[in-house]
């Protein structure tokens, strides 16, 4: 059996025959300094996202009050007519044209709505989404 000592001073021949198994090169430590670690590639930059082509929203069929999305919002095509005691939120002046889900062009009868997806919403109507523009 061997010393402890003797075992000791074995190591490092040890080490670099594990090393040569793996494949790995034993570093001269002694003679030059560790290398600098190399720089990470830089990734591509993103493509471009191409704009989204305008819609024309011309051609969208107005939306019905009978529509089940609209009777469950209690939207109206005119906000005189809410009916405040189902909706106490309400505010007189509140209507599509400023709610800021609306994207209909100012002063014109109809527009867009995000809520009401391919259908056009009466400019002076009301829903109970209803979020007031921010100027």
């Amino acid at each position: 059996m061997k010393s402890r000592r003797e075992i000791i001073q074995l190591m490092p021949f040890a080490a670099a025959a594990v090393l040569a198994a793996c494949g790995g090169k034993p570093a001269d430590t002694a003679s030059s300094p560790a290398p600098a670690p190399a720089a990470e590639p830089t990734p591509p930059a993103p493509a471009p996202v191409p704009p989204e082509p305008a819609v024309d929203t011309s051609t969208f069929p107005m939306l019905d009050e009978a529509d089940p999305v609209a009777a469950a919002l209690g939207y109206v095509a005119d906000s005189a007519r809410v009916d405040t005691g189902k909706f106490p939120n309400f505010v007189a002046g509140s209507q599509c044209a400023n709610c800021n889900l609306y994207s209909g062009a100012a002063g014109e009868a109809a527009g867009p709505c995000s809520l009401f997806t391919g259908k056009k919403v009466s400019a002076t109507g009301w829903c109970g989404s209803y979020v007031k523009k921010i100027a």
